[in-house]
């Protein structure tokens, strides 16, 4: 019998990779969509973990979407509280949840639901039309078609493309990075960010202020300015 699906977790320094475990097309089953939502609420309340990077096992397949044949026998209310406790998604939809994307020249990334007589589920009508548009991200769920890696890399869609089996130790590269950045001005300017899309533009100058303003009592930004002092001649 094949092995059962899960989710491996594997911890570098401050940064903790998230393995997605379901050859061939790592699937995402309903008890791995509960995990993945309980994990990501216990690795946002640890104070050493930096940085999170999810992938899927192999080179194929991130994740192909949900399991639907599990998904289809459920009933419409077990669906809808299964979909509510989902926290991050579903296949490109996962992807989309997450702050920066990394794929090789190799990726594709899709929306077939429409096919199906479905839609996205998992915030992708929402996610989608602010990074691509909403002209563009209406083409693409209401097609079903395949965005290339280049064409992904142009609208947006992923940050970074590396070469053909690269891209998790290029994502990790930049998890690292990141983690090594002080943790205050890391969360106050994702909370920034955040909490600015749902603020008229001009709001958004004071809500940066206020972030900034309470940095400059913390201890990292403190210490940050000695070291420039000392290096000052």
């Amino acid at each position: 019998m094949p092995d059962a699906p899960r989710l491996r977790i594997t911890r570098e320094g401050a940064v903790v990779v998230l393995l997605i475990e379901n050859p061939p097309r790592n699937l995402l089953s309903l008890s791995m969509v509960a995990e993945l939502a309980a994990r990501v609420a216990d690795l946002e309340k640890d104070d050493s973990v930096r940085a999170a990077v999810l992938t899927g096992a192999g080179h194929a397949n991130f994740c192909a979407g949900l399991d639907m044949d599990e998904w289809s026998r459920l009933s419409p209310k077990a669906a809808q509280d299964e979909i509510a406790g989902a926290a991050r998604g579903a296949g490109a939809e996962l992807a989309l949840a997450c702050d920066l994307r990394i794929a090789d020249e190799s990726a594709v990334f899709s929306h077939p639901e429409v096919d199906l007589g479905w839609m996205p589920s998992h915030g992708a009508t929402a996610r989608l039309s602010k990074i691509v548009g909403r002209s563009r991200a209406l083409e693409i769920l209401l097609s079903g078609k395949e965005v290339k890696a280049l064409d992904a890399l142009r609208l947006g869609i992923v940050n970074h493309l590396a070469s053909l089996g690269g891209a998790l130790d290029q994502a990790k590269a930049l998890a690292t990075l990141f983690a090594s950045k002080p943790r205050p001005a890391v969360k106050a300017i994702k909370r920034a960010l955040t909490e600015g899309d749902e603020k008229p533009y001009r709001n958004r100058f004071l809500l940066e202020s206020q972030h900034a303003i309470q940095l400059l009592w913390s201890d990292e930004q403190k210490a940050a300015m000695e070291r420039l002092r000392a290096k000052r001649p």
